[in-house]
């Protein structure tokens, strides 16, 4: 009967410590509150981009995107960028509804980005959305995944 009841215990035990935690603010990295919108464009967080959205946070802003969700070393980045690198494009579309611009000034980096890492999602999206320019031609484009091996 203890064999039972122990896992039981303990996981409700664990669960009221970390919920008691988690009110006093200790578990911090863990649940999102920490989260840059960069980095939940990065890791396709639907709920973080909304959260962090309504709070206030620019879409066109670049920020921090930590080391281990896309390389192995910190990065700054717009949620666009990191959105090509990380092949995840689902907020794409709520972070345009919210003001994120494609433009003349980031469309190539953006194009150049999706195509070095075959983001054929972020293609699509990009073609939907291109400014009135040529297309661009990656050889001279300042490289955000250069240091990513494809």
């Amino acid at each position: 009967m203890k064999a039972v009841a122990w896992p039981g215990a303990a996981c409700a035990l664990f669960s009221v410590l970390w919920l008691s935690a988690a009110a006093l603010g200790v578990p911090q990295n863990v649940d999102g509150r920490t989260m840059t919108l960069t980095e939940a464009t990065a890791v396709a967080s639907h709920a973080d981009v909304a959260r962090l959205l309504r709070a206030g946070a620019d879409p066109n802003a670049p920020s921090r995107l930590r080391a281990g969700l896309i390389l192995n070393s910190d990065m700054i980045l717009t949620p666009l960028e990191a959105a090509t690198g990380a092949v995840r494009t689902g907020p794409l579309q709520m972070l345009v509804d919210h003001g994120a611009r494609i433009d003349a000034g980031n469309y190539a980096v953006l194009w150049c980005a999706a195509q070095a890492r075959n983001n054929q999602d972020m293609v699509r999206f990009l073609g939907v959305h291109m400014p009135n320019i040529a297309p661009p031609d990656c050889a001279t484009v300042r490289r955000i995944w250069s240091t990513l091996h494809d």
